[in-house]
């Protein structure tokens, strides 16, 4: 709305000039919803608490989970809310790529709140076939999207289509084809199934996803303006920059709700938060042609989602178990370790990984 403003009534009201920068609309959005989730946050719970949409605890978790079970579900819902309402006052609405986005934040959420209610209304969620199958759908939907309307990147003065990667720590670039669809699908997959995975613990998800989106904040910034991305050899990737204010109003509404989702947790995500979050993780990475760069700045649910997998393969093949339980987290559970010391420990390996990111920006 305030973008709109400042294209249409400058000449009206110079003070609407501040809406020009992406940096002042980033920080407002962020604010906003921040505040907006604080504000209206113990009513939701209130709300979400009287309808009885509590959440389910797994019964192969130990005592201090099921201590859990009742604790309100559907906190991607107020997350959903306070980042489009930040969107539509301080986002640029023409922007295709944060179009794109939001399409695909409100698909996701809406495959993941519907898994959310069958859970609270019949005990069991969708089925893991379908729960792909219909995030398999929205994936295939939004690789259409971005084909479209995907502009060619520069790099190192020359222009490059989708196709083409770049692998962090080199200055190469690479033509892989049909292949790169393939991975396209299993980035925004993985993303999705991996944050899922990893919000098991109080704030563990919440912490680590406003980490990873910090990163992307800065690469976003820097991939969206010529200068600093051919100095530091990355792509420059037209409008990305608007991609900064989509992902501060994500942050804001983030910390919000990590106020609530904080050990004791007060509610939780469910996978209408985690799984469109997972998603929109994978698919910046892809605006900004970061594919694999997504490896280090989403480590933490690289992680979990590779015990995961680990776990279900040396069960399958010989019968035996890597971890006491997966995902990992819930393993050191087990070994005793309490569980906000879990999850600080996660957040900072979480950090490393991201400083880690920033270094293969200087190391090319």
């Amino acid at each position: 709305m305030f973008y709109f403003l400042f294209e249409n009534y400058l000449n009206f009201f110079n003070f609407f000039n501040v809406f020009q920068y992406i940096t002042f609309r980033s920080i407002m959005g962020g604010l906003f919803s921040f505040c907006f989730v604080i504000y209206i946050g113990k009513a939701f719970i209130k709300y979400v608490t009287d309808k009885k949409s509590l959440e389910n605890i797994n019964k192969y978790l130990d005592e201090n989970h099921r201590k859990k079970s009742g604790t309100p579900n559907m906190g991607g819902v107020l997350i959903v809310s306070s980042v489009l309402l930040s969107l539509i006052l301080f986002g640029n609405l023409n922007n295709e790529k944060v179009l794109i986005l939001i399409f695909s934040f409100l698909a996701f959420f809406i495959s993941g709140f519907i898994d959310d209610y069958k859970k609270i209304k019949t005990g069991e969620g969708l089925r893991i076939k379908t729960k792909l199958l219909i995030q398999s759908i929205i994936t295939i939907i939004i690789l259409l999207l971005v084909w479209k309307f995907y502009q060619p990147f520069q790099y190192l003065n020359n222009s490059y289509n989708l196709e083409n990667i770049i692998l962090p720590f080199t200055k190469e670039i690479y033509n892989i084809s049909f292949y790169y669809y393939l991975l396209f699908i299993l980035i925004i997959l993985g993303s999705c199934n991996a944050v899922n995975f990893t919000d098991g613990l109080d704030g563990l998800a919440t912490g680590n996803l406003i980490i990873s989106f910090t990163t992307l904040t800065i690469i976003s910034y820097l991939a969206g303006n010529f200068l600093y991305s051919s100095y530091l050899y990355i792509p420059f990737v037209s409008d990305a920059g608007e991609i900064t204010v989509f992902i501060s109003c994500l942050i804001g509404a983030l910390l919000g709700f990590l106020w609530f989702n904080s050990n004791p947790a007060e509610i939780f995500m469910g996978d209408a938060g985690s799984i469109p979050l997972g998603g929109i993780l994978g698919l910046i990475a892809i605006l900004i042609k970061q594919e694999f760069l997504l490896i280090l700045i989403g480590g933490i649910f690289v992680i979990e989602a590779m015990s995961v997998i680990l776990q279900i393969v040396s069960f399958k093949l010989f019968k035996k178990r890597i971890f006491i339980i997966s995902p990992i987290h819930h393993h050191f559970e087990k070994l005793g370790i309490p569980e906000s010391k879990i999850v600080i420990r996660f957040w900072i390996i979480g950090i490393l990984f991201s400083l880690i990111s920033f270094a293969t920006l200087k190391i090319r």
